[in-house]
């Protein structure tokens, strides 16, 4: 009987393949593990090694944390968002976002305390 980790944490990586638009096939290209190896971990039967699993994230751009300590769907879904628009900017583009993030932040961080 597959583990409830091993289960949970392989839909999580299925529905964000399915996100991103890959099928297992194109995954398996990508990282270079076959489609029933993919399979395999999407349906919890297969316990990936930390490279298996750190290979498959970084080609679907997204973190173990959101894998293995997810926010609610609709954080999760923001936060993938976020990450992605600034994985796609150059450089000094992504510098500009960071200080524009960190703006508002500090900013809201200051007000929160006024009510």
């Amino acid at each position: 009987m597959p583990n409830e980790v091993l289960v949970e944490g392989g839909a999580r990586l299925r529905a964000v393949r399915k996100e991103r638009g890959y099928t297992q096939e194109r995954l398996a290209e990508l990282t270079k593990l076959s489609t029933r190896h993919i399979a395999g971990i999407e349906k919890g039967e297969a316990n990936p090694s930390f490279e298996v699993l750190y290979t498959i994230t970084s080609v679907l751009g997204v973190s173990f944390d959101a894998i293995f300590n997810p926010a609610d769907e609709q954080m999760e879904r923001e936060i993938q968002e976020i990450t992605g628009l600034y994985r796609a900017c150059p450089e000094q583009g992504r510098q500009m976002v960071l200080a524009a993030i960190r703006a508002m932040v500090n900013k809201m961080m200051d007000t929160s305390g006024e009510n």
